[in-house]
């Protein structure tokens, strides 16, 4: 590991090209990014021919060290061209930076992309300067020697401005969110790719997933080319596992969208603050079992809006707050969903805000007088929204999704249990409390799928269902607890920890607990013996994640109770 913890790797991948990874080796927040802490790197990308050109320069958070290396590795006045995958305020610094440098330098983007830098620019000194070539999926820039940049258009919600580059002479294709992953190290290329597979599907599940719609359709734009490299915009360059990964995201995107129960989640947002809460609402909803229809709707005409919502069994909308109203946007938005008048779909309602909350108390006042049902309580938050906010969105929206399927599960008969599912039901588990602790975030399951699974270490496995708000803070590296209940008081337990809660609500409210060493709640009233556990690996059975886990520590608390056992009459459920 590098001594400093952020830093610039500057090597060339391929002829006139070469690569800038900007490196921070502790936790930086990019997108929903609360549930791992392993660094992360930026990748930006130089082509020098007859002309250079610059493609994704990194955001504010690496500007300095990004000056620096590429003042000592380029000529900056003559870069020709810098190329945006995405448009993001917080990359303006560097932007300012390569056009004070370089003041005849063209910005390549999307139509989309080109009015954000317009308006970004619109009160700087270097607007008269400001040169912006809009691509719309057609054209092509000849940088010379060969290098001739085709540009791929892959608008999303998330991203209505996406834009991937392709590159003829070096057949790399430029992915810039597609494909990353938010994981730092030493490795350029991802020659032992299997090591990136957690995080990448993590990028996927976190920020991909409710985008699902939009990924099939840039996935299937990319499968025109001879690609022999990806350059994405985090982690490592794909090179080994490419293929792989391409054919994991068209099934993950696929899963999605055969979904049989579909949320709208409308939302517009000024700062970006919003957008965060979406994204947070988005993954809880995808983890929850059900297909996410995101929309912004600053981009989206009322027809696509109204077709969402008519499609689906619920809907959330999001706004910010903006001189004590909601913007234009979200009344038109909200418009739409009461002109249709379907009161039985399930309601949410959230958004950010600086000093007032207006914009949340007329949507949720309209939807209450229009006598919709609410999911979930409303949720505000102040600025920029901290990681229990995110973790509260998240648990609010599996809540929603949960709500939505057993009312499904209501309306449709039941089969009665298989003999395979009978069968299956016979296996029994000691039931424990699983408890895991990160930052402010403290959160506990019942779970009864636990066994040892080693001597030397001695570990164990531990199922988890997708949909649990626990699973996102069980990753490789992550620690929890596992408490063991004893035999006559495990009823009282199970009984609590199946009910719903309120997202944040304390767990642990009513029972005797103390802090593991490390930092997770135990139960020291009625367990037997509690673990203290580190999660080794982790792997994807159907609808549960698998982990395994090392135990670092433990106790025996009551040498003479015996462990509660949990016996099932099905396989189908708990």
């Amino acid at each position: 590991m590098s001594e400093n913890p952020r830093d610039v790797q500057v090597l060339p991948i391929a002829t006139n090209t070469t690569v800038l990874r900007s490196r921070s080796w502790t936790r930086l927040r990019f997108e929903i990014e609360y549930a791992l802490s392993r660094g992360t790197t930026s990748n930006s990308y130089v082509i020098q021919a007859d002309k250079t050109a610059i493609i994704d320069p990194p955001a504010e958070s690496f500007t300095e060290i990004y000056k620096e290396a590429i003042r000592r590795c380029f000529e900056l006045n003559k870069i020709d061209y810098v190329i945006i995958g995405h448009f993001n305020p917080n990359r303006m610094a560097t932007l300012r930076f390569l056009m004070e440098m370089a003041p005849d330098v063209t910005f390549v983007t999307t139509v989309t992309g080109a009015n954000y830098l317009k308006t970004a620019f619109s009160n700087s000194n270097l607007n008269p300067n400001l040169k912006v070539l809009a691509m719309r999926g057609k054209e092509t820039l000849d940088l010379g020697k060969g290098h001739v940049l085709k540009f791929i258009p892959t608008p999303s919600p998330r991203w209505t401005e996406g834009l991937c580059t392709y590159d003829q002479q070096t057949q790399i294709l430029y992915t810039d969110k597609l494909f990353s992953a938010h994981v730092c190290g030493d490795e350029i290329f991802d020659e032992d790719w299997g090591k990136f597979k957690e995080d990448q599907r993590y990028y996927y599940d976190s920020v991909m997933a409710p985008n699902a719609v939009h990924i099939k359709a840039a996935l299937e734009k990319i499968a025109d080319y001879q690609v022999r490299l990806i350059a994405p915009g985090h982690g490592p360059l794909l090179r080994y596992g490419m293929m792989e990964l391409i054919k994991s995201y068209k099934q993950w995107s696929q899963s999605q969208a055969e979904r049989e129960i579909k949320v709208a989640l409308l939302y517009a947002s000024a700062y970006g603050n919003t957008a965060t809460l979406a994204q947070a609402i988005a993954l809880g909803l995808t983890k929850g079992g059900v297909a996410v229809e995101l929309i912004n709707c600053e981009f989206a005409e009322a027809d696509e809006i109204k077709d969402a919502v008519q499609k689906s069994e619920g809907f959330i909308i999001g706004s910010p707050t903006i001189g004590g109203h909601a913007p234009t946007p979200i009344h038109t938005a909200l418009g739409t969903v009461l002109t249709i008048g379907d009161n039985n779909k399930l309601a949410g309602v959230f958004g950010s805000y600086g000093w007032s909350g207006e914009a949340f108390d007329l949507i949720e006042g309209k939807l209450k007088e229009a006598g919709f049902k609410f999911g979930f309580e409303t949720i505000r938050a102040r600025f920029k929204p901290s990681d229990k906010i995110l973790k509260d969105c998240e648990e609010a929206a599996i809540d929603f999704a949960q709500t939505l399927k057993r009312a499904r599960k209501l309306r449709l008969p039941q089969p009665a249990a298989s003999p395979i599912e009978q069968a299956v039901g016979r296996i029994i588990g000691s039931v424990c409390v699983i408890t895991a602790q990160q930052g402010e975030i403290s959160t506990a399951m019942m779970g009864a799928w636990v066994s040892q699974a080693t001597f030397n270490p001695p570990g164990l496995t531990i199922a988890i269902a997708k949909e649990r708000a626990i699973e996102s803070l069980l990753h490789s590296g992550s620690k929890f607890a596992l408490n063991i209940l004893a035999e006559g008081k495990h009823q009282e337990y199970m009984k609590h920890f199946r009910k719903s809660f309120a997202p944040g609500e304390n767990r642990f409210a009513g029972f005797a607990t103390a802090t593991a060493d490390n930092g997770c709640v135990v139960l020291v009233e009625d367990a037997v013996a509690y673990l203290e556990c580190t999660v080794s690996k982790r792997m994807e059975c159907g609808d549960h994640w698998v982990m395994y886990a090392i135990v670092d520590n433990g106790k025996l608390l009551k040498p003479d109770a015996m462990t509660a056992i949990h016996h099932r009459k099905s396989g189908s459920y708990y």
